[in-house]
């Protein structure tokens, strides 16, 4: 979290810098003048990050599909979560993720009975 205080505090002092050519924008991470990085940008970032950490590789787009099926798995609705992810329709995301959240779901339930039965 402070790591994200930081990055906010920088991003405001490019504001200031770059004054009326800064780009406001909804994105978390941006360019020095607030335009959004694109994919290259942000897997450069998140590989940048990564090397840091003893964590394994993740792509933005694998991050991305994990943070919908935690959503769907933690009980927010369909089409909050398509939304979220900027899907044109709810079955897009129903698709795409819907069988994925079940296939835990059985999961889950067989660990259950296992565990009930040892």
């Amino acid at each position: 979290m402070e790591e994200l205080k930081k990055y906010k505090t920088w991003q405001k002092k490019n504001k200031l810098k770059y004054g009326l050519a800064y780009r406001d924008s909804n994105f978390v991470i941006t360019c020095p003048n607030g335009a959004e990085m694109g994919t290259f940008g942000v897997k450069r970032v998140m590989e940048s990050i990564l090397k840091k950490t003893n964590l394994h590789h993740i792509s933005p787009h694998r991050l991305r599909h994990t943070h919908a099926i935690m959503l769907l798995e933690s009980g927010v609705d369909i089409k909050t979560v398509s939304e979220r992810l900027g899907h044109t329709t709810i079955n897009m995301t129903a698709d795409v993720y819907l069988h994925i959240t079940k296939k835990h779901e059985e999961e889950s339930i067989l660990k259950l009975e296992r565990y009930l039965n040892d």
